[in-house]
């Protein structure tokens, strides 16, 4: 049976994480997500803190830091939000390569463009259900809930359109986009749920109906 790859893209506050926790669930297989940077920590001369704070972040000039130890990733003078994603990178690759699985955010999507069995999706919602979200969930205000939004989004922007080389958001860059705001974090997942099977159905479908010589 043919391995399916689901990468979850999201803007703040849509539940991306949480749908993606919860089809990862539903199809029994892993989900990888912020965990990714702890294993990173591992395979570099940066703590797990300094990693966090330069996770999904656009590579610039005031991120230039000499790691503890150096190795193939961490060449002396090289960003460390550029050290973070080479290795995620490679752990995204090896991920993928290992079984199904569902990985949220980290431009998994293009790390694995190539990769047979990708689904890309994007979850978003409007403004205002994202900011009413992150209100309750923080337990504050709309303004300060309002910024919190606006600075998510604009750094998982950024970060995207630099190393991604596409539009983040952008209709063309995905399979598949979902505005949560319309159903419950069980439906999305179904949704996605349904159109992964669907996908594996026809490519086996077309692996057994290839004409034999």
């Amino acid at each position: 049976m043919k391995k399916i790859i689901i990468s979850i893209g999201r803007e703040f506050g849509s539940g991306g994480r949480r749908i993606g926790e919860l089809l990862a669930k539903e199809l029994e297989v892993p989900c990888y997500d912020r965990h990714l940077i702890e294993e990173a920590a591992c395979c570099s001369g940066f703590e797990t803190k300094e990693l966090e704070e330069a996770d999904e972040m656009k590579a610039n000039r005031f991120l230039f830091k000499v790691p503890a130890k150096s190795n193939q990733y961490t060449g002396y003078g090289k960003p460390m939000n550029d050290t973070l994603f080479a290795i995620q990178s490679e752990l995204i690759r090896k991920y993928a390569d290992a079984g199904s699985c569902v990985i949220v955010g980290r431009c998994a999507d293009k790390v694995l463009e190539k990769q047979e069995g990708l689904i890309s999706v994007f979850i978003y919602a409007p403004l205002e259900a994202r900011v009413e979200e992150i209100r309750r969930r923080y337990e504050t205000d709309g303004e300060e809930a309002l910024y919190l939004v606006r600075q998510a989004d604009k750094i998982r922007r950024n970060y995207y359109n630099y190393y991604a080389k596409k539009k983040w958001g952008d209709r063309s860059s995905y399979d598949l986009m979902i505005d949560s705001s319309h159903f419950t974090d069980r439906e999305v997942a179904a949704m996605i749920r349904a159109v992964s099977e669907e996908r594996k159905a026809e490519w086996e479908e077309n692996k057994f109906s290839t004409p034999q010589g």
